[in-house]
């Protein structure tokens, strides 16, 4: 038997249990059937489509109310071997979960789904380059050890003090882990005509246990975080920005 798994939602850092199915429009078909949809229709968009197999009384709820939570699912195939998700009443493993990622895109940007940190890097930074240069150093990758001691030099002799409104020579760069998890289905959100101010993808994918993953945004994001990181447990789905990871030691 399949294994039966729960679900989750994950959107802007807040994990909700389920998924929510919608109705389809098979246009061609005439008909309608339970999915997740993830993504957006229309130019420079995609809409994700991952067909649902309900239960009974779930079936009952999406055709009186258009929509239904599922919480719990294994994974199958349809007849032309696209993935489908089937309706269980109950789990029966904790070693993986659903995850449905709704990730958002700041304004005129874009996302990303990666693992955890791998490493931090700093580079000169392009203003600082040829003071850089005059004390023999490239445009290669340097620790914060080296950047940190390297600073100052540079920008006292591009005529500031450290002090100033320019202190900083370096870049620092984050290196990120490959995605963990499975894709299942992929969409595409978008801001503009054809998607050209912005774009991003929002998955539904199958997350291993005990290993972080991370959503990232970019453009203009009116200071909300850049980013939330996930670890699923066994037991809870916990998220948390780099800061709150620092500050508690939470995973």
């Amino acid at each position: 038997m399949a294994n039966r798994i729960r679900v989750f939602t994950i959107r802007e850092g807040k994990v909700t249990k389920g998924a929510l199915v919608e109705k389809f429009s098979l246009k061609g078909a005439g008909m309608e059937i339970p999915a997740i949809l993830v993504g957006e229709d229309g130019r420079g968009r995609k809409l994700g489509v991952l067909p649902v197999h309900l239960l009974p009384h779930q079936k009952e709820v999406w055709e009186e109310k258009g929509e239904v939570i599922v919480n719990f699912a294994s994974i199958g195939h349809t007849r032309s071997g696209r993935p489908k998700l089937i309706a269980c009443p109950d789990g029966s493993g904790n070693d993986e979960i659903i995850v449905v990622f709704r990730t958002h895109i700041g304004f005129r940007g874009g996302n990303s789904h990666t693992g955890d940190r791998k490493r931090v890097y700093y580079t000169v930074h392009p203003l600082f380059r040829g003071e850089a240069a005059s004390i023999g150093l490239s445009n290669g990758e340097y620790t914060e050890e080296e950047a940190k001691e390297y600073n100052a030099v540079i920008v006292r002799a591009a005529g500031f003090e450290p002090s100033e409104q320019f202190t900083s020579a370096f870049e620092s760069n984050i290196e990120f882990l490959p995605f963990p998890g499975e894709i299942i289905t992929r969409g595409v959100i978008a801001q503009g005509t054809a998607g050209r101010m912005g774009s991003g993808e929002q998955l539904v994918a199958v997350m291993p246990r005990g290993v972080v993953f991370r959503t990232g945004y970019s453009g203009r994001l009116y200071g909300a975080p850049p980013a939330h990181y996930y670890i699923w447990d066994g037991e809870n789905l916990l998220s948390a920005t780099w800061q709150e990871r620092n500050l508690v030691d939470l995973f």
